[in-house]
């Protein structure tokens, strides 16, 4: 007589055999290059995600630069401001608040500006007191992004129009600031150098060793800087051009 814990015949014998460790050192193996063609991949899709998210945040900030001069007479954004007129004491980023009323809520106070998770916030940048000292007024402003204030305007007293830009493809309105490096101080953040400065610390650098650019006549692009540095025709500054 069979015992009831006898095993039926028709089921096969259960194996106890388990991975042995060259198996699983296979498969770790297999598992870790396969992580390393993925990873850049990867890596190279956030940085395009990025960038085409910066250049989305330039095409609104260039859209409220020029709603801006429709309302004011003509006249474009200028970089700070001045506190108090004739101090020489100049914040950065009056030009967000000037264009805030087209771009994100009415806010003119330049030391109440958050830039962070606004469309003048570059996704790249590093902002806050990595970048500005939170004693310093406005510093929450500043989102990574600058001002052409050596033709556009530097100050409340500088407002430059719109009608005396004659190359407005070729002038640069606003565009990716530059990022922390040994040498800069927090004033210079919130402000595009023009090439012919020539200082190495100011290289715009941000999205693979350039950045995004908006124009006076409206459209964005993404240039190297070594492009951007060049110019054209002899003119370092020929992305700066005004008048001319």
């Amino acid at each position: 007589m069979n015992s009831i814990n006898a095993r039926p015949p028709h089921l096969p014998k259960l194996s106890r055999r388990g991975f042995t460790l060259i198996e699983l050192l296979v498969v770790i193996a297999i598992i870790a290059i396969l992580a390393g063609m993925l990873l850049p991949a990867l890596a190279r899709a956030k940085t395009k995600a990025q960038t085409v998210r910066c250049v989305s945040n330039e095409k609104q900030i260039s859209l409220g630069y020029l709603l801006y001069a429709g309302d004011q007479l003509d006249f474009l954004p200028v970089a700070g401001t001045e506190v108090p007129v004739g101090s020489g004491w100049v914040a950065p980023s009056r030009w967000f608040a000037e264009i805030s009323p087209y771009i994100a809520t009415e806010n003119p106070n330049f030391t109440n500006l958050v830039a962070k998770n606004k469309v003048v916030a570059c996704p790249t940048a590093k902002i806050g007191t990595n970048v500005i000292p939170a004693n310093v007024p406005g510093y929450q402003g500043y989102g990574g992004y600058a001002h052409n204030y050596a033709y556009l305007g530097y100050t409340q007293a500088d407002h430059v129009k719109l009608s005396v830009i004659t190359k407005p493809s070729d002038t640069c309105m606003n565009g990716d600031g530059l990022d922390p490096t040994k040498g800069l101080e927090w004033w210079n953040y919130g402000y595009l150098y023009p090439p012919s400065n020539g200082s190495p610390l100011f290289r715009y650098v941000r999205h693979n060793q350039g950045g995004n650019y908006a124009w006076a006549d409206g459209h964005v692009s993404i240039l190297l800087w070594k492009v951007l540095s060049k110019g054209v025709n002899g003119k370092v500054d020929w992305y700066y051009q005004i008048g001319q």
